[in-house]
């Protein structure tokens, strides 16, 4: 689905996506809902029947200064009408702004046409574990999608950092038929008055988001589901929470993320056993657990371990219990190696850890990150 390019892709061949289509009611003509600000009275007011996309129903109109222009520039959604065999509605979000020179109002960014290049598994920031790269990336896609069931769900205006500048925020959801609504966080940026894709989280579910802090340095306290490979994809193991902001060189990245990382690649002794044992076939260099495993140890529990009606449903319940513990909790393991059985204690690190972020599974969908 969606994502720029980084080292570290995430689990679980994805499940047909999402529910069932939306209404097959007529769409009205665009017509504006709400405004948060106005724009000064000798700018005319955008024309959106020559704006929006024909038969779309404009929901909501917001104004704020994204770009360069002394007016404030308009976001507007909006909801089409239903097409293909399953009458979905597709989501619509364009940001306009007001040219003085020309005096007309231009799109800088429609969320239907812009384009960015995407991998078919997720990324760090998404909400399975992380698991071996597809062979080959998706093509590339617009950030919503046209032909499927849609909705925006929420849109924000943000100072990350230092900067005077606004970014553009919003999240949305999408169906397609089937059992599951992937979704989006979105974070654009308009330097020079150019809209690019300063960030976007991927999951199924989709995942809501609060601002955190007033003036600069603002932060997004965001949650999502959070699947591993052993969930069923009706049954994700819990919540999880994460925290986007600014990170170096002015990215806009996962500060924190509650999702446990040991830095290990396993596999399950029985496939498809939940009391499977995982074997140790890989140690990441520098995880939080680098020099406590060994290649070949075998983790047969973890001593008190947390439980949930669903875990392992798929695969060893092991993996489900450990992500059931949260970031920088103390566990321990109890493995064989060489023959003994002995226990190990370690500290959970955190999938925005370095190690996490580096670390490249092989490429076997039976082989797991924890």
């Amino acid at each position: 689905m969606r994502r720029t390019t980084i080292l570290l892709t995430l689990v679980f061949v994805s499940f047909s996506m999402a529910g069932c289509g939306g209404s097959s009611s007529k769409a009205k003509p665009a017509t504006s809902t709400t405004s948060s600000t106005s724009v000064p009275s000798s700018v005319p007011k955008p024309n959106l029947a020559k704006i929006v996309p024909a038969n779309y129903v404009v929901q909501k109109i917001q104004y704020a200064k994204l770009s360069n222009q002394k007016t404030p520039d308009a976001v507007i959604v909006s909801k089409g009408p239903a097409t293909g065999d399953m009458n979905f509605h597709p989501a619509e979000l364009q940001v306009i702004s007001w040219d003085a020179i020309a005096e007309r109002w231009n799109v800088i960014y429609d969320a239907q046409k812009d384009k960015e290049y995407q991998v078919q598994y997720g990324t760090s920031s998404s909400n399975e574990y992380i698991t071996a790269p597809p062979d080959s990336p998706a093509d590339n896609t617009p950030i919503l999608d046209r032909t499927a069931e849609g909705d925006v769900n929420k849109v924000a205006f943000v100072r990350f950092g230092d900067g005077n500048k606004l970014d553009l925020v919003f999240s949305a959801t999408q169906t397609y038929g089937g059992s599951g609504s992937p979704g989006n966080i979105v974070v654009i940026g308009f330097d020079g008055g150019v809209a690019s894709l300063r960030y976007i989280w991927f999951g199924d579910g989709g995942a809501d988001f609060t601002v955190v802090g007033s003036g600069a340095k603002q932060t997004l306290a965001a949650a999502a589901q959070f699947w591993t490979p052993v969930d069923a994809h009706c049954c994700p193991i819990r919540s999880y929470s994460f925290v986007i902001g600014e990170g170096a060189e002015h990215t806009i990245t996962s500060l924190r993320d509650d999702r446990p990382w040991l830095g290990l690649f396993v596999k399950a002794q029985q496939e498809n056993e939940s009391s499977s044992p995982l074997e140790v076939v890989d140690v990441v260099d520098g995880s939080p657990v680098a020099s406590l495993f060994q290649v070949g140890d075998v983790i047969t529990e973890i001593v008190g371990a947390k439980v949930s009606k669903d875990q392992g449903s798929l695969g060893s319940a092991l993996v489900d219990q450990l992500a059931l513990e949260k970031a920088g909790s103390s566990v321990t393991f109890r493995i064989e190696r060489g023959g003994a059985t002995k226990t190990v204690t370690a500290e959970l690190g955190s999938y925005v850890d370095s190690s996490a972020q580096s670390a490249e599974p092989p490429n076997d969908f039976s082989i797991m990150a924890i």
